[in-house]
């Protein structure tokens, strides 16, 4: 058995100050730019308090924002199919209900998934979903 010590995550504790950078070490950038991806897009969820950084290939991303009344049990399926039918990766996702009849869906999409299909389309088509009560969508980029 080897006693070389393994880990799971890379740690380091910063001073969050206004207006002030956090710097990544050396050991951060390289865990986040695999395939030499040199951009990212930072997540944050305020009520868990917990940043994401996920790397993209590109300097633009798409966030749509899906308002839906009532979550029906298809959901789901409609617009992973969706997504599928179109040749569309996220690169993250994520849901919440405020209540019975008040859900939120964000995904996140880098913009090299958009070379054969516009956000127009992709908004066009989730709005069809039953339920949906908006779609919003803003791009980000550096």
């Amino acid at each position: 058995m080897s006693s070389e010590k393994q880990s799971v995550t890379i740690a380091k504790m910063v001073k969050l100050e206004a207006e002030k950078p956090i710097e990544l070490p050396e050991e951060f950038l390289s865990a986040l730019k695999p395939d030499g991806k040199t951009f990212a897009v930072l997540i944050l969820a305020p009520n868990t308090r917990i940043i994401r950084i996920i790397p993209t290939s590109t300097n633009e991303v798409a966030k749509i924002n899906i308002n839906i009344g009532k979550l029906s049990p298809d959901f789901l399926r409609k617009m992973g199919s969706i997504f599928i039918r179109l040749g569309i990766k996220t690169l993250y996702s994520t849901g919440l209900c405020f209540t019975q009849s008040a859900c939120v869906y964000e995904g996140y999409i880098d913009s090299d998934e958009l070379k054969e299909v516009s956000i127009d389309q992709i908004k066009d088509e989730l709005e069809r979903i039953e339920g949906v009560s908006s779609v919003e969508v803003e791009t980000l980029a550096v």
